[in-house]
């Protein structure tokens, strides 16, 4: 038994480009559990060329998509939808989980593949707050970077989320926003050369940040523009119970409502 989605076209995997297929959203799965290709190479007990080789399919047996997601620790669930009826469990153990209730990580990252469903059907993606330096952060909000680099990011990104941007110490305060164009999971020497120069970043920042891995995220940014008046962590506390993250978490809903006119100004 196999999993078919739309059948590769003019050299690339999948209808939607050479980072749209399902190999790519293993892959991207993985990077967020934290786990190099080789060490889950060595527990699915095949070689490291075979899984390179199974991260760049779109035509994937299930019987090995099961097999990865255990090995990364997680338990697969396939199910039909049919209209207004709820979906029916067809693959998996246990009872069947909607896609906006699976499990989170200590960060809030969903551990689940919600792409492989399709977009009609995945859950409203949630804005994101980042903290940034604040000489990166100007730079952002002044449209000179472009690209926003995270060792750890989230699988269930939507194109056009809202990235709100929280400017770290001695800022401390809310000072823009900006829209998430896309995001990709990449090796180390890819991400250098693709993103470099839009990341504004030094080439030996840039290894100690990644220090340890063989994959980063880079987070592509559009759209960026500053807030009239920054919010000040003091008063985001107050308002929203606010808490500056390490790298980043999911806004409240509420927090939104900071950006919404402002954000109803930009082209969409």
């Amino acid at each position: 038994m196999r999993s078919r989605r739309n059948r590769p076209q003019d050299g690339h995997p999948g209808t939607g480009g050479p980072t749209d297929f399902l190999g790519s959203r293993l892959q991207n799965l993985r990077c967020l559990r934290g786990m190099t290709q080789l060490a889950l190479a060595e527990a699915l007990g095949i070689g490291q060329t075979a899984l390179s080789h199974l991260e760049r399919r779109d035509d994937i047996l299930v019987s090995s998509l099961a097999a990865y997601v255990e090995a990364l620790g997680g338990n697969l669930h396939i199910a039909v939808a049919f209209p207004n009826g709820d979906p029916l469990k067809l693959i998996g153990n246990g009872s069947w989980m909607p896609v906006a209730d699976a499990p989170r990580d200590s960060s809030g990252n969903q551990l689940c593949l919600p792409s492989v469903l399709g977009p009609e059907q995945l859950p409203p993606s949630r804005d994101v707050v980042f903290s940034i330096h604040p000489d990166h952060a100007s730079k952002i909000l002044a449209g000179t970077k472009t690209v926003e680099l995270r060792r750890r990011f989230t699988a269930g990104i939507k194109p056009g989320t809202l990235a709100l941007i929280y400017t770290t110490r001695p800022t401390s305060a809310l000072t823009g926003f900006a829209k998430i164009q896309d995001v990709q999971c990449l090796e180390l020497p890819d991400l250098w050369r693709k993103h470099r120069s839009a990341a504004c970043l030094e080439r030996g920042d840039f290894e100690t940040y990644f220090s340890g891995l063989r994959h980063g995220f880079a987070i592509v940014l559009n759209s960026a523009q500053p807030l009239t008046k920054p919010v000040g962590l003091s008063e985001l506390r107050k308002r929203f119970g606010f808490e500056p993250p390490q790298s980043y978490q999911y806004a409240s809903p509420h927090m939104r409502g900071l950006v919404e006119h402002e954000w109803s100004q930009t082209p969409h």
